[in-house]
């Protein structure tokens, strides 16, 4: 165990989006490439999957580590995460999904990675 945290690493469950947000990777790759614009993160490449009928995998690799997204259209439901090893807001990142994705409820767990700190979880509605 280390005594210092290298990367902060967290997770958003996004609820109840709107099928259509979440389906086809124009939508969600503007989302995605949003979230490294709003925290001037650098990013090195991406990659996105399109799944038949709907549904998308998503990569960002960053200089900083990655963000990534995986949706569910039919049950309204996308998990992203980022790991980064610059701050960042994480409640920030919380309303632009939110609002993207037309979602009324997000739940964000933060792990701070190297350390021994506990999960941190915070839900929105």
């Amino acid at each position: 165990m280390l005594k210092t945290s290298l990367g902060t690493h967290i997770t958003w469950d996004v609820y109840n989006c709107n099928a259509k947000a979440i389906s086809f990777i124009p939508k969600v790759k503007t989302v995605l490439n949003a979230i490294v614009e709003e925290l001037q993160l650098s990013k090195v490449n991406e990659s996105f999957k399109q799944f038949e009928p709907i549904g998308v995998t998503g990569f960002i690799l960053l200089e900083e580590s990655h963000v990534s997204i995986h949706t569910w259209p039919e049950y309204q439901f996308a998990a992203v995460d980022i790991f980064s090893c610059k701050h960042f807001d994480a409640e920030k990142i919380q309303k632009l999904l939110m609002s993207s994705f037309s979602s009324n409820k997000v739940i964000i767990k933060q792990i701070e990675r190297g350390d021994a700190i506990d999960v941190i979880t915070k839900e929105f509605n």
